[in-house]
C-alpha cells in the first residue's frame, strides 16, 4: 500500500465518518414539520395511485388478433394522451421532489417505513371514491392495515424516544 492508497483510504473513511455523524445528528430531532412532509408525501402517493387507476379506466381495450407491436403502440398512445394518467405521473413527480426534501431532513431508516402508510391510504380511498375506482375492502384486510399502522407507530415512537 503506497502513500496515495493510504490517503485515499483515509479520505473514504473520513467521508463515511462524516456520513455517520450527519445521520446520528438527525436522530431524535425529527420535527413536526418533517412528519407533516412525510404525511403529505404519503397522501401524494395515494392520490397519484387513485388518479392513475381512474386513468386506466379510460383506456381503450386491446383488440384481439392485433400484432403485439400495434397493440403496444396503441396502448402507449392511449396512455400518453390520457389526461388522468398524465396527472397521476405529475403527482408522482411532485412526490419525488417532496421525498428529496424529506431525505434532507430525517434519517432514511425513519422516513422509508412511513411510505407503507400509503398502502393503508390507498385501500381506504378506494373504498370511498366514486366508481369506477371504488373497491370493496375485504374484512381480512382490516387487521393487516391496522398492523401496518401499528408498525409505523412503533418506528415513530422509537425515534421519538432518542
Amino acid at each position: 500500500m503506497g502513500p496515495g492508497d493510504l490517503a485515499e483510504t483515509l479520505s473514504v473513511m473520513s467521508g463515511f465518518g462524516a456520513l455517520l455523524f450527519v445521520e446520528e445528528s438527525l436522530v431524535g430531532k425529527i420535527s413536526l414539520v418533517s412528519v407533516a412532509l412525510i404525511l403529505f408525501n404519503v397522501a401524494l402517493a395515494a392520490i397519484g395511485q387513485i388518479v392513475l387507476k381512474f386513468g386506466t379506466t379510460k383506456l381503450g381495450a386491446v383488440q384481439s388478433g392485433q400484432s403485439p407491436i400495434i397493440a403496444w403502440t396503441g396502448a402507449l398512445k392511449s396512455m400518453f394522451t390520457n389526461p388522468y394518467i398524465f396527472a397521476g405521473v405529475a403527482i408522482y413527480a411532485f412526490s419525488a421532489v417532496t421525498w428529496i426534501m424529506i431525505l434532507r431532513r430525517v434519517p432514511l431508516s425513519f422516513a422509508y417505513p412511513m411510505i407503507s402508510l400509503s398502502y393503508v391510504m390507498v385501500v381506504v380511498l378506494t373504498a370511498v371514491v366514486p366508481p369506477p375506482v371504488r373497491e370493496r375492502i375485504p374484512l381480512l384486510a382490516i387487521p393487516g392495515l391496522l398492523l401496518i399502522c401499528a408498525g409505523v407507530s412503533l418506528i415513530g415512537v422509537g425515534y421519538g424516544g432518542k
